[in-house]
């Protein structure tokens, strides 16, 4: 018996899971001595397990890091199912033991941040891309012959179509298109919705099952007064029946799709459904134009060919018959078990082996090339943002050089680059979002999501998102520069005065700061009146730690404010009270009950007696507006002492309450 132990990221109901059980399934019923065993790094779709088991897919759950490393040493051979995200990237850099290692890649491999890059190739025993687009790559094409010869081979992406199997069309009186797959534009075309409504069909019905975007798409149709031609069905598991509607499949993609062997692409073909698509990512060599679909090049072709495919029932007819016969000779699971069966039995001629990531497995690492990550040291806490520049290659150099760069017009260049990202790029799968919310501590990671925000004029994440990467480690003076302009647009003097603070500090001669700090005290000569605070002719200020125990500190504000409110020029005082580390609501009630407390325990009314003011956060401008106003400061002995290191009250008098009783 020949145990092949699959490792996948999430072994779900999604193409590449599903790929991944129908291949097992037809390996085993070709060659009985094989027998297949999952392991998901994340937690698995239950619906996923039972068609696993199903197939004869055995599905097994390690407990930890050791348990999960003696399936992978007791295994013949390990089998990977790759696409980028940072569990996979970051199982491929832990240490495990030897193993004969197959790599199976279900994405195109060309477009960030779903890309084959050398090192993943270099680190397997044998690479699989799962179609002709991605077999001929640059990177498999550079290759060595004899390396690319022994290691390298396709198989496509296996559907199983037995789930599709004598579909018979059904009666309908619309037009209807059809598309299956994710409804969001990381995947799908930006103007899909548009483009499609475009199309002169009488009748026409576009029927769309998947997760996703369903708001927006409806939105969208809503505006071009198209609603009524879209049919949004959601997940759909029998999807024989919805094809069985269809009698053309759109399926037009984004530009930097990594979509590969798609497997209900290769459903609807062998359902003799004509698709029409755009040459994209894999696509492009799954349909052949004209033969078994139609291949457009622009938005107005694809409705072009719309149109063209009613018009043309017999065109219709010839194309989808041409497609059902090509997808029975090339696709589907028997047919790639049959190319993956003899990989596995000749993999077993060779020995186990040890991998080291960035180290060949096979060939020479003189011959690889030298990569800036290869000769600058970068810090431990930036290990995320090593780890996403490493799964992408070279496809990217704007995040490398945003990462290592010193000159700061190339860091400034990068960053806006970086701040254009594609939907896929930045949030889609692998992108810079999934592996924020991997490396969640990570500096560089936060400043590239910051950025991508921005871009997308979500103004107020992004300043959270330069925050957050200030204080994991990224202090570049330009991250501080972003944080200032993003709370300039957002109207936050307070984040504003910090960052303009630090900048004039890191960067005094640079010129935007000064003309910014200009623009501030406008602004802040607008928003900060003083009469608000109802000061007076003496004014004085303190700054409880407001964290302190509730009776301990109530007495001591309760004997400042007693001491202040029986003073002979009680009408001439005002009490200012530092709240920046308490709600102001919270201080309000706090301070209501020290005022009952007086009320009650001494029969002092003291909103008769004195006013007080809360001061919440304010900027070092303000404060330079407030401080000659104040004649002094109540010394505590539960103080906060962080406020008064961020206020500059050096220079006031401080006074201890029994001074002021005399």
């Amino acid at each position: 018996m020949l145990k092949i132990l699959h490792i996948i990221d999430f072994l779900c109901l999604g193409g590449a899971a599903r790929s991944m059980i129908a291949i097992s399934k037809y390996s085993s019923r070709l060659d009985e001595q094989l027998q297949h065993q999952v392991i998901s790094l994340k937690e698995a779709d239950p619906s996923a397990v039972e068609l696993a088991e199903s197939g004869g897919m055995k599905f097994i759950a390690p407990v930890d890091v050791i348990a999960r490393n003696q399936l992978i040493s007791e295994a013949d051979l390990v089998h990977i199912h790759y696409w980028n995200n940072p569990q996979m990237f970051s199982f491929l850099h832990s240490e495990l033991p030897p193993t004969r290692l197959i790599i199976w890649f279900h994405v195109s491999g060309d477009s960030a941040p779903q890309v084959i890059t050398r090192d993943l190739i270099n680190y397997a025993d044998f690479a699989i891309p799962c179609n002709p687009h991605s077999y001929d790559l640059p990177v498999v094409r550079q290759l060595a012959p004899e390396i690319r010869q022994k290691k390298v081979g396709m198989v496509y992406d296996a559907a199983d179509f037995e789930r599709v199997q004598n579909i018979q069309p059904q009666p309908h009186d619309t037009f209807n298109v059809g598309y299956m797959g994710a409804l969001a534009f990381s995947k799908m075309h930006p103007e899909y919705i548009s483009m499609s409504a475009k199309a002169n069909i009488p009748g026409v019905k576009f029927i769309l099952c998947g997760g996703g975007n369903i708001n927006l798409l409806q939105q969208q149709a809503s505006e071009l007064n198209s609603l009524a031609k879209f049919d949004f069905r959601g997940f759909v598991e029998d999807i024989s029946s919805v094809i069985s509607e269809f009698d053309v499949y759109g399926y037009p993609l984004c530009e930097d799709t990594y979509a590969a062997a798609e497997l209900n692409l290769q459903e609807v073909m062998y359902a003799g459904i004509p698709p029409i698509v755009f040459p994209h990512g894999g696509i492009k060599k799954l349909v052949i134009d004209n033969y078994t679909g139609l291949v457009v090049n622009s938005e107005f072709e694809y409705s072009q060919a719309l149109e063209y495919l009613y018009h043309n029932p017999q065109e219709r007819l010839r194309l989808g018959k041409n497609a059902q016969q090509y997808a029975e000779q090339i696709f589907g699971a028997e047919n790639a078990a049959k190319q993956l069966n003899p990989i596995y039995h000749r993999l077993m001629a060779t020995p186990k082996r040890t991998k080291q990531w960035s180290i060949p497995v096979d060939g020479s690492l003189l011959d690889e090339p030298v990569s800036v990550l290869d000769v600058v040291d970068i810090p431990a806490q930036f290990e995320g943002a090593k780890t996403f520049i490493e799964s992408i290659g070279d496809t990217a150099p704007q995040f490398i050089t945003s990462l290592t760069s010193e000159d700061i017009n190339q860091l400034f260049a990068a960053d806006e680059k970086i701040a254009n990202s594609s939907t896929l790029l930045g949030l889609g799968e692998g992108g810079v979002v999934q592996y924020v919310n991997h490396y969640r501590q990570d500096g560089y990671l936060r400043l590239w999501v910051g950025l991508i925000l921005e871009g997308q004029g979500k103004t107020s994440d992004a300043m959270e998102q330069f925050i957050h990467s200030i204080q994991f480690g990224c202090t570049h003076w330009r991250v501080f520069w972003y944080l200032a302009q993003a709370a300039e647009r957002l109207q936050d003097t307070a984040v504003l005065q910090q960052a303009l603070d630090k900048l004039s500090h890191l960067v005094p001669n640079f010129a935007p700061v000064q003309e910014m700090k200009e623009r501030l005290q406008t602004l802040l000569d607008s928003e900060f009146d003083l009469s608000n605070l109802n000061l007076k002719e003496i004014n004085y200020i303190i700054f409880p730690d407001w964290t302190q125990p509730e009776d301990e500190l109530g007495l001591e504000l309760q004997q400042v404010i007693q001491t202040l409110a029986t003073h002979p020029e009680s009408e001439k005082l005002t009490l200012l009270i530092n709240t920046r580390n308490i709600a102001t609501e919270d201080a309000e009630m706090f301070l209501s009950s020290v005022a009952m407390n007086l009320l009650m325990e001494e029969d002092l009314d003291i909103s008769a007696k004195i006013d007080i003011s809360l001061i919440d956060k304010l900027g070092d401008m303000q404060w330079q507006s407030l401080l000659p106003r104040i004649y002094g400061r109540i010394t505590l002995n539960n103080e906060d002492e962080t406020a008064l290191e961020q206020v500059p009250v050096s220079k006031l008098q401080s006074y201890q309450i029994d001074s002021l009783m005399n």
